[in-house]
C-alpha cells in the first residue's frame, strides 16, 4: 500500500508542474473570450477528460509502441528529462506555452465557434510533449513485466493522472475567480516557481535514464 501511495504522489509531483493547470488559466480565458459561462464550463470538463484519456492511453500502450520500434525505456527517460528540462526553462523565463502561430489559430477557432477542447488546449498546451514524456517515464518506473506489482503501479499512476484531470477541471472551471484572486502577475510568478521544481525533475529523469543505460551496457552493476 505504501508503494501504491508513493506512485500516486510521485505521479502528481511529476505531472502537475509540466501540465501546469493554473498557468493555463490566462490562455483559457483568452481563448474563451465572449463565450457564455455554461459553454466555458463544458469546455473545462471536456479538456480535463481529453487530457486524462490521452495520458492514460500513453501510460498503457506507449511502452508497447516504443518496444515495437526498438526504443528502450532508458532512452525514453533521457528524452523525457530533456523535454521536461526545456519546458521548465521556458516556464522560468515566462515564455508562452503556445507559439504565435498556435495562438492565432486558437483565436480563429474561437471566432469561428469551433471546438478548442482538443486543439489547442489539450494539445499542445496541457497534454503536450512534456506531459507525454513524463508519463512514459512514469510507465518505465512502474516496471516492465506483467506482474501484479507492475499492474498496481500503473493503476497508481492512472489515479494520479485522474487527479491531475480533476485539478485541470477545477482550475479552468474557476478560471475567472483565479484570475481575480492571483492576477496575471501572480499566475506568472507561480508558473516560474513551478518551473524550478520541474527542472529538478527533468534532471532526475535524465540521471535515471543514464544510469539504466549504463547498466544495460554492463558498464556499471545495478
Amino acid at each position: 500500500m505504501r508503494v501504491f501511495f508513493d506512485f500516486v504522489v510521485g505521479g502528481i509531483a511529476a505531472l502537475f508542474p509540466v501540465v501546469d493547470p493554473i498557468g493555463s488559466v490566462p490562455i483559457f480565458l483568452v481563448l474563451t473570450t465572449g463565450i457564455p459561462a455554461d459553454l466555458r464550463r463544458r469546455y473545462a470538463l471536456r479538456i480535463a477528460r481529453n487530457v486524462v484519456v490521452l495520458l492514460v492511453g500513453t501510460l498503457l500502450v506507449g511502452g508497447s509502441v516504443l518496444r515495437f520500434f526498438g526504443v528502450s525505456l532508458a532512452v525514453v527517460r533521457i528524452a523525457g528529462g530533456i523535454v521536461v528540462f526545456h519546458a521548465a526553462w521556458r516556464a522560468m523565463n515566462s515564455d508562452p506555452k503556445l507559439t504565435n502561430v498556435d495562438s492565432q489559430e486558437a483565436v480563429q477557432r474561437v471566432d469561428e465557434h469551433k471546438d478548442i477542447a482538443f486543439m489547442p488546449m489539450t494539445i499542445p498546451l496541457l497534454g503536450g510533449p512534456g506531459a507525454i514524456a513524463v508519463t512514459l517515464g512514469l510507465a518505465a518506473q512502474a516496471g516492465g513485466d506483467f506482474s501484479v506489482a507492475t499492474a498496481l503501479n500503473l493503476l497508481a499512476i492512472a489515479a494520479a493522472i485522474g487527479l491531475i484531470g480533476l485539478a485541470i477541471f477545477l482550475s479552468l472551471r474557476s478560471s475567472t475567480l483565479l484570475l481575480k484572486v492571483l492576477g496575471a502577475s501572480g499566475i506568472q510568478a507561480m508558473s516560474r516557481l513551478l518551473g524550478l521544481f520541474v527542472m529538478a525533475i527533468g534532471v532526475q529523469l535524465i540521471l535515471n535514464g543514464l544510469a539504466d543505460w549504463m547498466v544495460s551496457l554492463g558498464w556499471v552493476t545495478p
